[in-house]
C-alpha cells in the first residue's frame, strides 16, 4: 500500500522534500507496482497489462507484422517476440504467412483472443477506477497528459 505523502514535508533542515519520495522515479515505480497489484487481483494473473494492450491493438487494427505491434505498443523487438510466442501458446493469438511477403509474418487475434481482449476489458476499467477514481476528473486528465509528456520528451 503506498503511505499518504505530503510535498510539503520537509528534511531536518526544513527545506527539502524527505527522500525517497520527491523523486519522480520512486512515485512512478511505486504507481506501478500498485497499477500490478490491483491488475492482478482485478483483472488477470495470466494477462499482463501489456499482453492486454496487445489485443486491444490487434482488435482494432487487424492483423499487423511483429515489426508494427511493436511500434504500437512501443516495444523492442525481443519483448515483442517472446510475448508473442507465449500468447500464440495460449491461443491468444496466431502467426500466419503474410500473403504479399511470404518471408514476412503476420500477427492477428485468434476466437479466444477476441473473447479474452473482451471479457477483460470492464475489469481493465475497474483498475482505472481504482487507481484514479479518487482523482478529481482535472487532476486524473492532468496526470496522464503530464505522463504522455514525459514520455514524449
Amino acid at each position: 500500500m503506498i503511505k499518504a505523502y505530503s510535498a510539503n514535508r520537509a528534511d531536518t533542515a526544513g527545506s527539502v522534500a524527505l527522500e525517497p519520495q520527491r523523486h519522480t522515479g520512486y512515485l512512478i515505480r511505486r504507481a506501478q507496482q500498485r497499477h500490478v497489484e490491483v491488475w492482478m487481483r482485478t483483472v488477470s494473473t495470466a494477462i499482463s497489462t501489456v499482453q492486454y494492450s496487445i489485443l486491444v491493438v490487434l482488435d482494432q487494427g487487424g492483423p499487423m507484422s511483429q515489426r508494427e505491434l511493436c511500434d504500437a505498443v512501443d516495444l523492442d523487438r525481443s519483448t515483442i517476440a517472446d510475448l508473442v510466442a507465449r500468447m500464440e501458446r495460449r491461443d491468444l493469438i496466431v502467426r500466419r504467412p503474410d500473403p504479399a511477403d511470404g518471408r514476412r509474418k503476420t500477427v492477428s487475434l485468434t476466437s479466444h483472443g477476441t473473447t479474452e481482449r473482451w471479457r477483460l476489458q470492464p475489469l481493465v476499467e475497474l483498475v482505472e477506477q481504482t487507481l484514479t477514481g479518487s482523482l478529481p476528473d482535472s487532476s486524473r486528465d492532468a496526470l496522464r497528459a503530464a505522463l504522455r509528456q514525459m514520455l514524449d520528451g
